[in-house]
Order: structure tokens, then C-alpha cells, then sequence
């Protein structure tokens, strides 16, 4: 043996261990080859195949440290592996962060518009309710003159004018109502003598007269099994049934 480890070369070894698993090749050709090789190899180091064969089942210092480079090595390849991998999850972790404060800045945006929305929904319902409102009370103000027409005029002492039907003042000097050939005077036989437009009893009420109120019968007529009596007062001109009215 040399004075110096030969398995502490890193050369030394690294034919060794090329040549040592051609020894078992299948072809006898190429494991000769190889045989010859390995004893040419370890004659340059003083070597036999012995000396091979016990430094591998009593492995030298220089055995070992070639061994603890390659795990040094492999330990490095690792390393390497974990930081790359750390490096790919924190780029993930930073991509994850900017994408849920995106999505968090789209939600605000939603939210803003919805309330814009809901604000918007508030307004419109308002001016709805609002021009309802004015539309009704257009609607009361249109209607109130025809209740008021068609609301029968209660009198206490003179009846109160109503419709076209309503005749000039008919009185004698004294204030007395004058009745015309053909007519004659009377008088309410009932409080509240309900006078109508025309000789039905479905017909409008015009007024009402009390009781006692004085009139002029202008004339009858018959409508079925019914009298009717064309009368009239001093500011009204109708229709009253003949059992309603005084006469002489």
C-alpha cells in the first residue's frame, strides 16, 4: 500500500466505483474487460482485489468521507427542494392575500351599490305615495261639487233652489203665492216632503219641504196606481206624491 489513503482521492473512487458493477455484467465479455481494468486501476494505488474487499467490509476514512459528501449532497438537494418550495408557497400565500383584498374591495363596491339602489327604491316609493296623494285628493276636489248637487237641500223656512227645473218667484203683493188659472194652493202634510225631478219614486230629490210649507199644485197626473202632483214654492219647482200634499 502507498503512504497515502488511495480512498481518500476522489478520483480514485470515482473509477472505482464505475468499474465494480461492470464485474457483474451478463455479457462475459464486457465483465472480463472490466475485471482486467479494475486490477490495472488498483495496481497504479499498490492495490489488490483483497484490499478492495476489505476496505468495503471495514470501510476507511476516506470510504467514509467520500459517503458523508454524498449525503452532505443529497442534504443540500433537499435543502434546496425546501426552499424552493417555501419560496413557491409564500409567492401562493402573496397572490392568495392580493386576490381576498380584491375580492374584499368588489364587495364593498356591492354593498355601496345596493344601498345606492335601496336609497333609489325609497326615493321612487315616496314620490309614488306622494303623487297618489295629490291624484286622490284632485280626484275628492273634481267630485266634491257633484256630491254636493246631488245632495238634497233640507230647508227650515224656504226651500233652496235646486236645478233648471227652479222657476221664477211666483207671490202676490201680500207675499202670498199666486196659483194661476187651473192651479190651487196647499200646503206640506209631511215634515221633510221629499220633491223629486220627475213623478218616480227613483227619480233625484231636489229638496225638501216641512211640514205646513205652503205650495201651488200646478197639476196631477197618474202613473199607475199612483198620483203624482207638479207643485211648486217659492224657490222650487216638483214632483211630490198626492198623499204627501195638503190640498183644498
Amino acid at each position: 500500500m502507498s503512504e497515502t489513503d488511495p480512498f481518500s482521492d476522489t478520483a480514485f473512487l470515482a473509477r472505482l466505483q464505475k468499474l465494480l458493477p461492470m464485474l457483474g455484467s451478463a455479457q462475459p465479455g464486457e465483465a472480463d474487460a472490466a475485471r482486467r481494468k479494475l486490477i490495472e486501476h488498483l495496481s497504479h494505488a499498490r492495490l489488490t482485489l483483497l484490499d478492495v474487499a476489505q476496505r468495503l467490509q471495514q470501510p476507511s476514512r476516506g470510504t467514509a468521507s467520500f459517503t458523508q459528501a454524498a449525503r452532505e449532497t443529497s442534504l443540500e438537494r433537499q435543502l434546496a427542494i425546501a426552499r424552493e418550495a417555501r419560496e413557491e408557497a409564500a409567492q401562493e400565500a402573496r397572490y392568495a392575500s392580493m386576490r381576498a383584498q380584491a375580492l374584499e374591495a368588489e364587495l364593498r363596491q356591492v354593498m355601496a351599490e345596493v344601498g345606492r339602489m335601496a336609497q333609489a327604491e325609497g326615493r321612487a316609493h315616496f314620490w309614488a305615495l306622494a303623487a297618489w296623494g295629490v291624484a286622490a285628493g284632485c280626484l275628492l276636489f273634481l267630485m266634491s261639487p257633484m256630491v254636493l248637487r246631488s245632495t238634497p237641500v233640507r230647508t227650515s223656512q224656504h226651500v233652496v233652489q235646486q236645478g233648471p227645473i227652479a222657476v221664477e218667484p211666483r207671490t202676490s203683493a201680500n207675499g202670498m203665492l199666486r196659483a194661476a188659472t187651473g192651479e190651487y194652493r196647499g200646503s206640506a202634510a209631511v215634515q221633510d216632503l221629499e220633491v223629486r225631478i220627475s213623478p218616480n219614486n227613483q227619480a233625484e230629490i231636489r229638496a225638501f219641504l216641512n211640514r205646513g210649507e205652503p205650495l201651488v199644485v200646478e197639476r196631477r197626473v197618474s202613473i199607475g196606481a199612483q198620483t203624482w202632483l207638479l207643485i211648486r214654492t217659492e224657490t222650487v219647482t216638483g214632483w211630490a206624491r198626492s198623499g204627501d200634499v195638503l190640498q183644498p
